[in-house]
């Protein structure tokens, strides 16, 4: 049958010299695909430019033909009474396509209408995509034509025969056409059927004279790096086929930042990687060391912010911190994170400190420091260490109660949600959003930073389902038998490094073959903190 053999369904790298074409013309009653019929069917089948065969039949489309119809292509009642039904026809035409890739002009009607009569009379649709000559000459002709009209396009191509407005005449010419277009798109570095379907698909202004800067990468996973000029990298990006996608950024893309780095590209670097894993990490690694113009993560790890609690103070407030170093970092402090902006890490801190009645002005403070009270102490939410209303001792058992919290946060969670909905219940919807913002900024931090605590503290060796060995070493992936360990917590710097391994191993399909170090999460809170996140992220 038709989808079970047709050339798109086979390797996108198969020269275009090995493809057999079916180019198809139809004529019809009208332009609706549901309620319009065929009237004529055209094919021709060509390889390597040279023609194989051809197909051509009038349809009786059991309906009048209107006069318009008759007007511009002779086809009237009258010539088409005795010819075969639809039905009668569609069988030979299957076999006539069987095994060669679908071409017309302007193909989004054609297709339409056979696939509207495949699907009618019980046959499989068209294998997609086809290639539409029309959109093919706007990647390699145009402006040169004045426009795509398969008349035009047959005088400038000169072909033997010219479109009369009958099936098989139109897709003759269009085949010559198609032979034409062929011919300038493989100056252009079009090769391949693959390379065909991205010009034919490709919007925006094509830089096929780059084509070319994707010759000498691998088809093989890995990440790419657009360089200029001066050698700067641009971009880094990552792909299963490095050299396919690379080439693909050429075909056109209409995104402006596309736009602006083809034009500085000068040459591309590919770096193979064996797994998913190691590309992604590459990735980030690449990123973040050369922090490229056109990558939207390019310096966002500078944003990155931690909020911290310093046990040493005398009373402990909850800070935000851009970095885990070079703020005073010991064994005493607390943090939680990287978030992913310091609004993001003020959101958590605002819902700790909800949950928590611990001080939040910025005085720095000793065991004896008195100042008048704000607001919040005269409202009851907070313990007021300013005007001696509750001493050190009993202040650490409540910073030791909200540490303790971020080990096992199922009471945290469940009082910060019991508020959301008593605001949602009490029709306060804007303060109940804040709320649950709030809630959700510090769910996904205390979800991350348990992934991390056993992550960065093991020696992992893994399988891929390919059978790929993958070692990590206290979180960070050893490439050529080097790897730098990340601490905990963890630096803001190699944070999406580590986001890159979390994530892979959340997704499935990562099999331990040895761990040296506990690989587990922390029971208490576990089931609250996984469920309360499903459903704030629905």
């Amino acid at each position: 049958m038709l989808a079970q053999a047709v050339q798109t369904s086979l390797d996108e790298g198969v020269p275009l010299e090995d493809v057999t074409f079916c180019v198809v013309d139809l004529e019809t009653t009208g332009g609706s695909p549901t309620e319009s019929r065929i009237t004529e069917i055209g094919g021709v089948k060509i390889r390597a430019g040279e023609r194989l065969g051809s197909f051509a039949t009038l349809v009786n489309p059991e309906v009048p033909v209107p006069p318009f119809i008759t007007h511009l292509t002779g086809i009237d009642d009258l010539a088409v009474a005795g010819a075969p039904t639809i039905a009668e026809v569609l069988p030979a035409f299957v076999e006539f396509t069987c095994g060669a890739v679908f071409v017309a002009h302007n193909a989004r009607f054609d297709v339409a209408f056979l696939n509207a009569n495949l699907e009618r009379h019980a046959f499989p649709p068209l294998p997609s995509p086809p290639v539409c000559t029309a959109r093919l000459a706007r990647r390699v002709v145009w402006p040169d034509v004045p426009n795509v009209r398969l008349g035009t396009l047959a005088q400038y191509f000169r072909t033997a025969v010219r479109p009369s407005h009958r099936a098989l005449p139109d897709a003759e010419a269009c085949a010559e056409v198609l032979i034409g277009l062929i011919g300038f798109a493989r100056r252009l570095g079009i090769e391949t059927l693959g390379d065909l379907h991205l010009a034919v698909r490709a919007r925006g202004r094509p830089h096929f004279g780059k084509i070319r800067l994707a010759d000498d990468l691998p088809r093989s996973p890995g990440v790419y790096l657009f360089r200029g000029r001066d050698g700067r990298v641009l971009y880094v990006g990552k792909s299963k086929d490095i050299r396919t996608r690379v080439r693909s950024y050429f075909y056109g893309d209409e995104r402006r930042q596309i736009e602006g780095l083809l034009a500085e590209a000068h040459w591309v670097e590919g770096v193979a990687c064996p797994t998913e894993l190691e590309a992604l990490v590459v990735e980030a690694r690449l990123i973040r060391a050369h922090e490229p113009k056109h990558n939207r993560r390019g310096r966002t790890w500078r944003r990155y912010a931690y909020l911290r609690i310093d046990t040493r103070e005398a009373f402990p407030r909850i800070k935000v911190a851009r970095q885990p170093s070079g703020d005073g970092h010991t064994s005493t402090d607390r943090y939680l994170g990287p978030f992913a902006n310091a609004q993001q890490a003020r959101l958590a801190k605002e819902a700790l400190e909800e949950a928590v009645p611990i001080r939040r002005c910025t005085t720095r403070m000793g065991a004896t420091t008195r100042f008048a009270p704000c607001a919040l102490a005269e409202m009851g939410r907070c313990t007021a260490p300013c005007d001696g209303r509750i001493d050190p001792e009993r202040y650490g058992e409540l910073v030791r109660g909200l540490l303790s919290s971020l080990t096992t946060p199922a009471g945290l969670l469940g009082a910060l949600e019991e508020r959301m909905r008593a605001l949602a219940a009490d029709e306060r919807f804007e303060e109940a959003a804040a709320a649950r913002d709030r809630l959700r900024a510090v769910a996904e931090a205390l979800a991350r930073d348990r992934t991390n605590a056993w992550l960065l503290s093991s020696d992992l060796l893994l399988r891929d389902a390919d059978g790929n060995r993958i070692e990590l070493r206290h979180g960070s992936l050893v490439r050529d038998g080097v790897a730098v360990p990340v601490e905990l917590p963890c630096p803001r710097e190699r944070a999406d490094e580590v986001a890159a391994v979390r994530t892979c191993l959340a997704r499935g399909g990562l099999t331990i073959e040895r761990a040296d170090g506990d690989v587990a999460e922390r029971i208490d809170g576990g089931v609250v903190l996984a469920r309360l996140l499903a459903r704030l992220r629905r």
